[in-house]
């Protein structure tokens, strides 16, 4: 409520007094009673006791401010973490897990693990939730990561706006870490609204999946403040971040370190790579031969993955739906498309996932390109013969 008197000149120069009333039910009945009092005061001595009246203001002035302590444990969320609207319910983080110094641990670590990848782009992130919330540094962050090319580049301004650009890079994101529909803890409203525990997630599975040098904070856990919306009943939930991060740094660090004959063929027998790019190049155009087609650049003609799809649909004696991919990409997302779906065919297949990502396949990465063929000739060589 709203109550206002504008009454002439009241000592110093006020000349008008507004008092705001508002509360929770969470809030001391006798509280609200007591500035109830002072309104009728204030309304009822408005002409004649401009002293009684500056007092009552700061009597209100002093209600209000320990009305705001009193709700500050469900408000503090809101202000520095946003809220998560979803659904049934209203979500936002407890105090208590913002000073949480595991909290602070895993968001400092993250942002400067931000800031390393973009420092060529010369961003530097200072607030997670909020540099974040337009999604014009996640954008930055994915193309570095992933090479991804997002189109809609300019800086949005408008919620309408920065709503369709967070959609096209969470899409993007999404897409390059082939997350489940139902292990995606992330979504365009949470990362717009600066919900704090929406960024973390969407951040360690970036963090995870692209290798990060620091070892992050291992259990992070945020409680959660949960309010039906039908209700208003709330109830505190756990939410959790991050696991045994010792453990994932580690396999992720042994995983990148693992030498295989690749490696060891580039840095100790350079002499033989153009005899194992021939016989790859020549079981290839075996298989490829069937359906009359052939490759004569190993870099190039396997960098967009018809090729790819196509020798492991003649492998395995099915046909892929022309729907599913792209015959003649041109962007660069097809022609990730068309990879991840060659590398997610060979698995389905059996065959071990080869050290390499998708993207540096269409990067046009001969060690990768070669590993991926090579996997395919150990699964499929008896079909060369």
């Amino acid at each position: 409520a709203v109550v206002s008197t504008q009454s002439g000149h009241y000592g110093r120069g006020l000349h008008c007094y507004t008092l705001r009333v508002s509360f929770l039910a969470t809030f001391e009945l006798h509280i609200f009673v007591r500035i109830m009092t002072l309104l009728a005061t204030i309304l009822k001595r408005g002409h004649s006791g401009g002293r009684e009246v500056t007092n009552a203001v700061k009597e209100v002035d002093e209600l209000e401010r320990e009305k705001e302590e009193a709700l500050r444990p469900l408000t503090s969320g809101i202000m520095e973490t946003g809220m998560d609207e979803s659904g049934d319910y209203k979500r936002q983080v407890s105090n208590e897990s913002l000073k949480d110094p595991q909290v602070q641990a895993l968001s400092q670590q993250l942002k400067e693990w931000i800031n390393d990848v973009l420092t060529d782009d010369h961003i530097v992130v200072k607030n997670l939730c909020e540099d974040l919330s337009d999604g014009q540094v996640l954008s930055a962050l994915i193309e570095s990561l992933a090479g991804a090319k997002i189109e809609h580049k300019e800086v949005a301004q408008s919620v309408a706006s920065q709503k369709a650009k967070l959609t096209e890079v969470l899409n993007q994101i999404n897409y390059h870490l082939q997350v489940a529909d139902d292990g995606i803890k992330w979504n365009v409203d949470n990362i717009h609204n600066k919900y704090l525990v929406s960024v973390l997630h969407l951040l360690v599975a970036l963090a995870r999946h692209y290798g990060i040098q620091r070892r992050l904070p291992s259990f992070v856990k945020i409680n959660v403040l949960q309010i039906t919306k039908a209700t208003q009943q709330t109830e505190t939930i756990s939410e959790q971040i991050t696991g045994d991060e010792e453990r994932e740094h580690y396999n992720f660090a042994a995983r990148q370190q693992e030498r295989d004959v690749f490696d060891t063929l580039f840095d100790s027998a350079p002499d033989k790579l153009n005899a194992v790019k021939g016989s790859l190049m020549a079981f290839a155009n075996k298989q490829l031969s069937k359906i009359d087609k052939s490759c004569n650049n190993i870099e190039e003609d396997f960098a967009n993955g018809v090729n790819l799809v196509i020798m492991m649909s003649l492998a395995e004696g099915y046909y892929v739906p022309l729907y599913s991919f792209s015959m003649e990409p041109e962007a660069y997302d097809h022609k990730l498309h068309n990879v991840t779906l060659a590398l997610n065919l060979m698995q389905e297949a059996g065959i071990p996932r080869p050290k390499c990502t998708a993207e540096s396949i269409v990067s046009k990465d001969l060690k990768s390109t070669l590993r991926v063929l090579y996997s395919i000739y150990s699964k499929y060589k008896h079909l060369a013969k």
